[in-house]
């Protein structure tokens, strides 16, 4: 299956639409207004939660992000960038398997693996706002994938983040 992850033009929140390949609306991606762990929801277009992603508050010489159920008490997922890689490179501990999430943080090209099977992959579209487009093994969960390219996405923006405000110190 093919999903296309967009950033709203203007939003204050950091929300996103998610299309099927014929444009129809399955999920929509709600920020906070203010949050230091970059809260999100994925959610069904009636509003109903079903993950909630966020950053880790605390991070020292590595960067997280973690995907809860749609209480966000119960953890469900936790990403952790590795630092020192050639590649841009995700372990994710999850019920799913060895899952690990692949590729080049310029470009944002990821292939995701599954136990040692790719499973998936994640292309950025060249466009002024995010965009991404997500091709997803059919028996997956195509919701929990969404929170997953979220979470990079999240851990991404931290990342040029951190790196703008130091280049501002200097």
């Amino acid at each position: 299956m093919r999903l296309n992850i967009r950033n709203k033009w203007i939003s204050l929140r950091g929300g996103s639409r998610v299309t099927d390949e014929n444009e129809n609306e399955i999920y929509y991606v709600k920020g906070k207004f203010w949050t230091f762990t970059k809260k999100k929801f994925v959610q069904t277009m009636d509003g109903e939660v079903l993950y909630v992603v966020r950053n880790k508050f605390w991070q020292f010489f590595t960067h997280y992000a973690m995907i809860y159920d749609k209480t966000g008490k119960n953890e469900l997922a936790r990403l952790r960038r590795k630092i020192f890689s050639f590649h841009d490179h995700y372990d994710v501990t999850c019920d799913l398997g060895k899952l690990v999430i692949r590729g080049n943080f310029i470009m944002h090209d990821y292939h995701i693996t599954l136990n040692d099977k790719e499973v998936g992959h994640v292309a950025r579209n060249i466009s002024l706002r995010d965009s991404y487009t997500l091709d997803l093994d059919d028996s997956l969960d195509p919701a929990f994938f969404v929170a997953l390219v979220i979470a990079v996405d999240n851990i991404t923006d931290q990342i040029k983040e951190e790196a703008a405000s130091t280049s501002y110190t200097n």
